[in-house]
């Protein structure tokens, strides 16, 4: 060997002794505790959050780079609150792949994580600071130039473990918990399949979601250089159980393969089966299936395919035994060349009315930019209990796949109804349906039982819940048609019922413990417009009805509701709101027959008169008891010709010598048999916690004024009221000499109980003692004599007993007003 070789060769390694030996000191006397202060500084100055290491920190060089963290903690940009949370976590990274610019890991593991992620309606989230700008973009020579091979990702294993994640997302809905007990795989690395297991729960508040996750895969990684990566998983068991999707009690178990070709942006799947049990909005799945032999999804290739889809649903619906089978054996397009089978199926629905429906089709045709199936057609026939419904629905499937979009061209619906305690009902309408995962649109328009109407709208769909933009147009529509038959006689009753009958007036309340349930507001914003020439919804019938409201963010605005009612007119707005069940209502109606009104809304039937009344109400309606006992706001009433049934007070008043004379309150129940007459009455409430509180009634009539203070407690159904009656004149009609005598003396009645029977007690000993001081007052000016004849004991020349004579025995105050009362009536 030439000298200057070996002397090379012996130079390099004394070169390499010293760095071995260098780094070996290095290692061993590196201590990267020491830098703790260092990292919490820069953290602090840079970005202006704490770091908190209370565990130690360990570094190892060799094997591999290894470091492992403890007890570490981060709190939000200027801020206490903690954003991450770390118990121990590690990572071990191969020192010589990372000397060649390739990331290969050896191993990620980490225990007791915390994380909170945050994202405002401004797209804002609560990391933003920590992410470094992306890198200028590279010129097209520097990035044609891909790496040496495709192994630059390489994870010999990750484990996690107690990781939990508090997400609050708006744009998204999402406010929660996600926890992750334990997360495995193996080595990940391109062109390798690994096994992974997820156990996780869900526990989110929006959308209301508590669910527990399993997954078992073995996933296939394609990790190409410079190339989008593709992933395929085998042998997939993926079981979700909980409530989620607005589903209770629900057990969903899928099986079998699923791929995504990141190159091509292809999706396959299958052989799969999906078997899922349940309950939605009275739907009560058993054990459904959903099973297909292959799907291919490419639409760079223009192709699709689609083998053996099965479904099986069975369950329940409203309690009734629910079964349905739908099939497609195949569609296959590539480009312009389609083959394919027709769509077949049937639903049986039992119960009373025992409903069944048989769907066929034609054979698809076209290319890939438009799949057509024709003569989609669902024949409907059900009978049973005298009902019977038959008919059809017909439309032709079209399907877009590069889109992903459906639509039902040339709709037809013919059905007919028949029930014994209903009008026969026939359905006519014709239109159109399209869909995409971004936007749906309806246009249709027919008539029931020639009763015309239209109704079109759209919804958006991509947002953080749909939105809707709905209208409809109908002509004469009498709802009562579609009520049960129960139902719609309890409405005929109460919109028929008679003033004698009040029992009759009003159909049984709802339970008041019932819930009241607006989550349905958050579920999706929307904007309504409701247009009726007239409508009819026992006791309700309204003319020229307009309806315009919005759904926002879970609270519905009626922006505007008018019509034609109750012989007059009606404007009203209102809120209700999903987050505390709060409601809002503000009324403004003009020249209404009071008592029609006051019948169908409250059930009330005793006071009657044409007028205007407003009201601006708030209540917070959790159940129909909560609705009425939280009742709040201001009520007015502007009423002419009007009628308080249950109490004749001109009767009563007429018989006033004889109620004197008893010395006693008259009590009498109320009875629709008798009323009061006013040619005009006005009052006011003031409503808080349920109670309407009044003090300024003002009811008039041609010989009598009436005013009153007292409350009606809604949330009760009881009245508490004093009306204050003063005789004003009289005419021989109206009680004559009998009413004159009372003139300017007021009567107190009192109104209490129950609403449906209230109990009028009219204070006849305060009128008796304001007549006797009025008479009183009147005789002072008349002399002693008159005096002494109505208060024994008076005047200049009172008699005083003879001598010797004994006193006559004292009278008891009771039996002195007696006689005071029979020597001023003239008995």
């Amino acid at each position: 060997m030439p000298k200057w070789i070996r002397f090379t060769l012996i130079g390099l390694a004394a070169a390499l002794l010293v760095a071995v030996v260098g780094i070996a000191i290095f290692v061993a006397s590196f201590d990267p505790n020491r830098y703790k202060g260092v990292a919490i500084d820069w953290m602090r100055e840079h970005k202006q959050r704490t770091l908190v290491i209370d565990g130690p920190i360990s570094l190892s060089v060799f094997p591999h780079l290894a470091l492992t963290v403890r007890k570490v903690s981060l709190s939000e940009r200027a801020r206490p609150d903690v954003f991450a949370a770390v118990e121990e976590a590690s990572l071990s990274v191969r020192l010589l792949p990372l000397l060649r610019k390739e990331l290969s890991i050896d191993h990620v593991s980490a225990r007791g994580v915390n994380l909170v992620y945050l994202r405002d309606g401004a797209n804002h989230t609560n990391f933003e600071d920590l992410v470094e700008p992306a890198p200028p973009a590279q010129t097209p020579a520097a990035s044609a130039a891909p790496a040496a091979h495709g192994g630059s990702f390489d994870i010999d294993g990750i484990e996690l473990r107690e990781v939990q994640a508090v997400v609050r997302d708006v744009p998204a809905g999402i406010d929660g918990r996600i926890l992750v007990n334990e997360l495995t795989t193996g080595r990940l690395a391109s062109g390798l399949e690994t096994p992974v297991k997820l156990v996780a729960r869900t526990l989110l508040a929006k959308p209301a979601a508590d669910m527990s996750v399993e997954l078992s895969t073995r996933m296939h990684l394609e990790m190409p250089s410079g190339a989008a990566a593709s992933v395929a998983l085998r042998d997939t068991e993926l079981s979700i159980k909980g409530k989620a999707f607005g589903v209770d009690a629900l057990d969903a178990q899928l099986a079998g393969a699923l791929g995504y070709d990141g190159a091509t942006r292809s999706t396959t799947a299958g052989p799969l089966k999906l078997r899922v049990s349940g309950r939605r909005l009275g739907l009560d799945l058993k054990d459904s299936t959903l099973a297909l032999d292959k799907l291919v999804y490419a639409p760079a290739e223009t192709a699709v395919e689609l083998a053996g889809l099965d479904a099986q649903i069975q369950g329940t619906q409203a309690g009734a035994p629910l079964v349905a089978t739908l099939k497609w054996p195949q569609l296959a397009v590539h480009g312009t060349t389609l083959k394919g089978g027709p769509l077949s199926g049937k639903a049986t629905l039992g119960g009373d009315l025992k409903l069944q429906v048989q769907l066929d089709s034609g054979a698809p045709q076209g290319s890939f930019d438009r799949v057509l199936v024709p003569a989609v057609t669902a024949h409907v026939q059900g009978e049973g209990q005298g009902r019977s419904v038959q008919g059809e629905i017909s439309t032709d499937l079209t399907l877009q796949p590069r889109e992903l979009a459906a639509a039902l061209e040339k709709m037809r619906v013919q059905l007919g109804f028949k029930d014994p305690s209903l009008a026969p009902l026939t359905l006519a309408a014709t239109g159109r349906a399209e869909g995409s995962p971004k936007r749906a649109a309806w246009s249709l328009e027919g008539s029931l039982n020639e009763q015309r109407f239209s109704t079109e709208g759209t919804a958006r769909l991509e947002g953080r819940v749909p939105f809707v933009d709905a209208r409809a147009q109908f002509a004469a529509l009498d709802l009562s048609h579609f009520m049960a038959p129960e139902k719609r006689a309890a409405a005929a009753a109460r919109a028929g019922a008679s003033a004698a009958s009040p029992a009759q007036a009003a159909s049984a309340p709802p339970p008041s413990g019932e819930p009241i349930d607006m989550s349905v507001l958050s579920s999706l914003d929307a904007k309504l417009a409701l247009r009726a020439d007239s409508l009819v919804y026992p006791p309700y019938r309204a003319d020229d009805l307009v309806l315009e409201a919005a759904i926002d963010a879970g609270v519905l605005r009626v922006r505007q509701l008018s019509a034609r009612t109750w012989g007059g007119s009606v404007n009203a707005q209102a809120t209700a709101s999903a987050q505390g069940n709060r409601v809002t209502a503000k009324l403004d109606a003009k020249q209404v027959d009071l008592r029609a009104l006051l019948r169908d809304v409250a059930q009330y039937d005793k006071l009657e008169g044409r007028g205007n009344v407003s009201a601006d109400l708030s209540s917070t309606a959790t159940t129909a008891a909560a609705a009425r006992s939280t009742l709040a706001g201001r009520a007015s009433i502007d009423v002419r010709d009007a009628s308080v049934h249950g109490v004749n007070l001109a009767k009563s008043l007429r018989q006033w010598r004889s109620a004197i004379s008893l010395n006693r309150d008259e009590v009498q129940k109320s009875s629709m048999d008798e009323k009061t007459d006013f040619s005009e009455m006005r009052v006011s409430f003031d409503i808080r916690d349920g109670v309407a509180r009044s003090n300024d009634l003002v009811a008039q009539s041609p010989f009598l004024r009436v005013g009153g203070e007292g409350a009606i407690d809604i949330g009760r159904s009881r009245v508490d009221y004093v009306a204050r009656a003063t005789v004003t004149s009289s005419t021989e009609g109206q009680g004559g000499p009998e009413l004159a005598a009372l003139k300017g003396v007021t009567v107190p009645v009192e109104l209490e109980g129950p609403m449906d029977s209230v109990t009028y007690r009219v204070r006849w000993t305060e009128v008796a003692a304001s007549l006797l001081e009025a008479k009183a007052r009147g005789a002072l000016g008349k002399g002693s004599d008159v005096l002494r004849a109505i208060i024994p004991g008076t005047g200049a020349h009172a008699a005083t007993p003879a001598a010797g004579a004994s006193a006559p025995a004292p009278k008891k105050p009771e039996d002195e007003l007696k006689d005071r009362l029979r020597g001023l009536l003239g008995r």
